[in-house]
């Protein structure tokens, strides 16, 4: 028998002897499912426990200045007192600031009944979950996510969180009360879904506990037969019964483990009132489902609640992209990958689970269950990858920290150094002081990310292979990732591209700081799209590329009888290009990730964004223009670098596959559908542009006026194109593009013109555009 199976056997009753002597005194007035056990024989002198504070701290001070804090919770032995040892005022002040009434915590216990203060500055009393005051719905599993403390080498006892839906006189069921009853196509399941649901048996002595969210000093020892449960599942009834429960025994014994205490929450929570769906809100697939009756408004134009606070509106269903290797677990907003990465030795040490992102903050239930899903356990991630310091995408990075820690297992964190510490120097040579996205109060996260990436290089790992490429703009380390993976069907490898900084949000209109971000994040697109192929999208988010509807769309077509001798992969469901794009030379001209880059490329380069969209304020009306040429460059010299291509004004219709069904007409998603422009076409090269002052970069305090927003803006410096540049290059590559053509002829008038090593003459807008006179060909002389 194992260490951690040695201690999770005798977990349970050193866990029931804490529930005994963690008071000093208190109440302990019975009620409950059946009374509390004895303290058994052979206990452990030191456990950890668990409780919800009831009251406000409150601490008293000793003739010599000690000071001892005294707190009143509610645990599985009834209401009690804890008080720790007297100490510092500092210690003291630090102690409390986690004891908020509502939030379930954890402490060791010494036998007297005090609360041990670890010397080595760690918490006497750790946040398991925090309710407060909040109305946020808030889930948790059994078996994953936020659980007792580890000690004494075992992994503490479980803790769930969610909406009551069912009780038995040994059973209660817990979930988010989302239901799916139908697959996209409208065939309904034998069974609805409740992917989220779990039942679990309780223990004949479970503690209950009325906990009154208006005045916590009124919760009051309540039975089982008193729980609510909540009426029914749908999504109308906003009136939802919220609980945390307690486990008797860790996840390595989830099968047998037993609900000893549960805190359910008066007045009822409030859920949202509005219908949840599998594919994304206001998903162009939902047009076909009708009227709401709920609020009279076509099902496709409700937005759902923000998943912040109503994570269950956006939950999905996880899948497999590539056979046995890359997987979607994220949900229908907010992407989240996981990579199985097999170094083909015998020696199975050196092989990766690697989560790409870790999502929303209060949405962890739904990854580690999606992962559970596909058949990977959560606690087996040995690399979690973030691509910036946004809160939708590190948010559960400390919640599975912890339950590694728990586990006893180890996970290394990667991410940019330019979001955790700021942008200190660019590849030209400059020097910088920007600070990084990543909030400082973040300081677990901060202090346990252990590495950052090298970029422009592939990190190989036998089957699967990641290239992170720095890419600042949406923050300022925001960072793509390519992801080589081996097909085991073919034995070949297929790059996914996943864009890491997407959202204009933040960048919409400039601003003095946002400056060199807003022309960087511009480049990033054109970089992208200049040297990079990809054959196919990993979106980030699913408002950029429509991954979730297609895998929908292919299980409804999988679900179809008459497709059940043929039924097809997520492979085959997507698509590498653009199915209207033109044909030139036996190829399609434009991929669909290029095409996805190109949406948002020119929400933020064109003055189409300011016509269709009042917060926004493009490049081209209202800058920063590159220095130097805010009246444009006319007849400069410059030098092609590469071949140059041609680039196809954004498709809307995206993943366009006539083989399935509900992908017949592509799948056009609303976020800034104005600039479909598949007429358009540019041509786009990589050139040293001669000119004597930009040099890849905003000075600090470079004065400009801006058209767009009437005023002129003082900008913070910043680097652009010098991010890829060569240390010392004067002049680093741009890529730039033509203005807009009216037809693929004229594009490729223009790019006849195009050698790589040539030089020529041009001319430049003041939005660093090549001017296209009225002999197209003429734009390169």
């Amino acid at each position: 028998m194992s260490t951690a199976s040695r201690h999770a056997g005798k977990l349970l009753p050193a866990f029931i002897a804490a529930a005994l002597l963690a008071g000093c005194g208190g109440s302990d007035d019975g009620g409950g499912a059946g009374a509390v056990p004895p303290d058994p024989p052979g206990a452990t002198v030191s456990f950890r426990t668990a409780g919800l504070v009831q009251g406000l701290p409150h601490q008293e001070t000793d003739s010599g200045g000690k000071q001892t804090v005294h707190v009143t919770v509610l645990t599985q032995a009834g209401l009690k007192t804890l008080s720790t040892a007297p100490g510092t005022p500092e210690r003291a002040a630090a102690i409390k600031d986690g004891l908020v009434p509502g939030n379930l915590v954890d402490w060791l216990a010494s036998p007297a009944g005090t609360v041990i203060v670890p010397e080595d500055g760690s918490p006497a009393f750790n946040v398991i979950l925090s309710k407060g005051s909040s109305s946020a719905a808030q889930f948790n599993l059994q078996k994953y996510g936020a659980a007792v403390t580890r000690n004494d080498g075992a992994p503490g006892p479980m803790v769930a969180a969610g909406w009551i839906y069912g009780k038995t006189g040994s059973t209660i069921t817990v979930g988010d009360g989302t239901i799916v009853t139908a697959d996209q196509a409208g065939r309904a399941y034998a069974t609805p879904i409740k992917r989220y649901e779990e039942t679990y048996a309780v223990a004949p002595y479970a503690r209950v506990f009325n906990v009154n969210t208006d005045d916590y000093a009124k919760s009051e020892t309540s039975t089982f037969d008193a729980i609510p449960v909540t009426d029914n599942y749908h999504y109308g009834t906003t009136s939802r019964q919220a609980a945390y429960l307690l486990f008797d025994n860790n996840y390595l014994n989830a099968d047998r483990a037993k609900v000893v205490a549960i805190w359910y929450f008066t007045p009822p929570s409030r859920s949202d009132g509005k219908p949840t769906w599998d594919v994304p809100t206001q998903s162009p697939m939902l047009a076909d489902k009708g009227i709401d009756p709920v609020s009279s408004l076509p099902y496709v134009a409700i937005n759902a609640t923000s998943v912040s606070s109503a994570p269950y509106t956006r939950s999905t269903e996880p899948f497999e992209m590539v056979k046995d290797t890359l997987y979607y677990v994220g949900d229908n907003e907010v992407a989240s990958y996981v990579l199985k990465a097999d170094m083909g030795t015998a020696d199975t040490s050196d092989d990766k689970v690697i989560k790409i992102d870790a999502g929303w903050p209060n949405s962890g239930y739904q990854y580690w269950k999606n992962m559970e899903l596909v058949g990977i356990d959560p606690r087996s991630v040995t690399d979690l990858w973030l691509t910036h310091g946004h809160a939708d995408h590190y948010g559960t990075a400390v919640e599975q920290l912890k339950m590694m820690d728990n586990a006893g297992k180890t996970m290394d964190v990667w991410a940019s150094k330019e979001d955790v510490a700021g942008v200190k120097s660019d590849l030209q040579g400059n020097a910088w002081d920007i600070p990084g996205a990543l909030p400082e109060s973040e300081t677990i996260l901060r202090a346990r990310t252990g590495k950052f990436y090298d970029y422009d290089r592939w990190y190989d790992f036998g089957n699967v292979k990641i290239m992170v490429i720095w890419s600042p703009g949406h923050t300022p380390g925001s960072t793509n990732m390519l992801f080589r993976v081996k097909n085991p069907a073919d034995g070949k490898f297929y790059t996914f591209g996943y864009h890491g900084g997407y959202g204009f949000n933040g960048l919409n209109s400039p601003t003095a700081a946002n400056g060199w971000r807003r022309l960087s994040f511009q480049h990033g697109f054109s970089y992208l799209q200049s040297t990079v192929e990809v054959d196919f999208v990993a979106p980030q988010h699913t408002n950029q590329y429509p991954i979730v509807e297609v895998y929908q769309a292919l299980k409804a077509y999988n679900r179809d009888p008459a497709n059940a001798a043929r039924p097809l992969t997520m492979m085959e469901a997507m698509t590498s290009k653009v199915h209207d794009a033109p044909v030139v030379g036996g190829s399609r001209i434009t991929s669909e990730f290029a095409n996805q880059l190109e949406k948002r490329r020119s929400v933020a380069s064109y003055k189409a964004s300011d016509a269709a969209n009042r917060s926004y304020k493009s490049i081209e009306t209202s800058g920063p223009f590159k220095p130097g040429r805010e009246a444009g460059l006319a007849n400069v010299r410059a030098t092609l670098l590469d071949e140059g291509r041609i680039v196809q004004g954004f498709v809307g219709a995206q993943n366009k596959n006539p083989s399935i069904p509900l992908l017949a007409q592509g799948i056009v998603i609303p976020t800034d559908s104005y600039v479909n422009d598949p007429g358009g076409f540019y041509v786009q090269v990589a050139v040293d542009v001669q000119d004597s002052t930009y040099k890849g970069y905003i000075p600090q305090g470079y004065r400009q006026a801006s058209p767009g927003m009437g005023t002129e803006i003082t900008y913070d410096g910043g680097p652009v194109e010098s991010v890829h540049a060569a240390t010392g290059t004067f002049h680093p590559p741009e890529y730039l593009r033509t203005q807009r053509l009216n037809s693929l002829a004229e594009a490729q008038a223009v790019l006849a013109r195009v050698a790589k090593g040539r030089t020529v003459t041009l001319s430049l807008t003041p939005a660093s555009e090549i001017v296209v006179p009225a002999n197209v060909a003429d734009a390169f002389r």
